[in-house]
């Protein structure tokens, strides 16, 4: 098939550079990733988003070149572009990174933020058909002082807990999950109310791993690569979206700043 004809040549090519190209693997969990002249590809993924992942992998590699640090640093844009003027670049590549194309990582954490805000809701909902005057964003003595005097108070910050037993007593597992089957003297408020403020600590730990994405995401690195893997799978929409970025790339392509792309565009893609 032509489509497993180019991504051979494509690995024959990156290959004939010294890096090894291993697409049989999970690839640590991502589509892919390079690292210390190796570039994994996930074994999941169609040939036609393997050619894509490549493409972006090669483009850290290329950028090794250009920045020998980037690796410790992530780089920088004033030495990808070379030029100081980098506001207008920086701009049009986060619009290539956040409009030209869905990022599946922080989409699936946006789709779980919106499944836990709404279990928040429903939970909260339930507990102030008792408590009226609930309020989910402090601590609520009068249900947490029947917490506390249980071993369901681990519960209030960790969603399991195993409590050592004592005297050849055996150990006590605890979890979110089963407090109705742990604790039966519980009404089915506070058994929600636990619930809630786990969900609300998941809600937080989701928050925290988007913030670290769109950290990752804003790197010059990842940047740089993500522009070269837009110019293989729609160089127009590239181009429209990033005009300054397109015209002053070209230039330095042209001009071999960066060490054997010219040379991996010209072959395979479609500009």
């Amino acid at each position: 098939m032509e489509r497993d004809r180019e991504f051979n040549e494509m690995v024959k090519f990156v290959s004939e550079m010294g890096i090894s190209v291993n697409t049989n693997t999970k690839a640590r969990g991502h589509q892919g990733f390079f690292m210390n002249g190796r570039i994994d590809i996930s074994s999941v993924l169609d040939v036609q988003r393997k050619k894509e992942v490549l493409v972006h992998e090669f483009a850290h590699f290329v950028h090794t070149l250009v920045e020998p640090d980037v690796m410790r640093t992530h780089g920088t844009l004033e030495r990808l572009f070379m030029t100081e003027y980098t506001d207008i670049i920086e701009q049009e590549l986060l619009e290539i990174t956040y409009s030209g194309g869905k990022i599946p990582a922080l989409e699936k954490i946006f789709a779980l933020k919106n499944a836990v805000n709404e279990n928040i809701k429903g939970l909260d909902k339930k507990i102030k058909l008792k408590y009226p005057d609930f309020k989910r964003s402090e601590a609520y003595s009068p249900i947490e002082k029947v917490i506390k005097k249980t071993d369901a108070k681990y519960l209030l910050k960790y969603d399991r807990v195993k409590i050592k037993g004592v005297l050849g007593m055996q150990d006590k597992l605890f979890s979110v999950h089963d407090v109705e089957k742990n604790f039966p003297s519980f009404d089915s408020v506070i058994a929600d109310y636990i619930r809630l403020k786990s969900q609300q600590r998941y809600l937080r730990r989701l928050s925290a791993r988007a913030a670290r994405l769109n950290k990752y995401f804003k790197r010059p690195s990842e940047l740089f690569a993500r522009f070269i893997e837009g110019l293989y799978i729609n160089p127009q929409n590239i181009k429209a979206a990033a005009p300054n970025t397109y015209q002053r790339y070209f230039s330095l392509l042209n001009e071999r700043h960066y060490p054997y792309l010219k040379e991996f565009s010209d072959l395979f893609f479609r500009l």
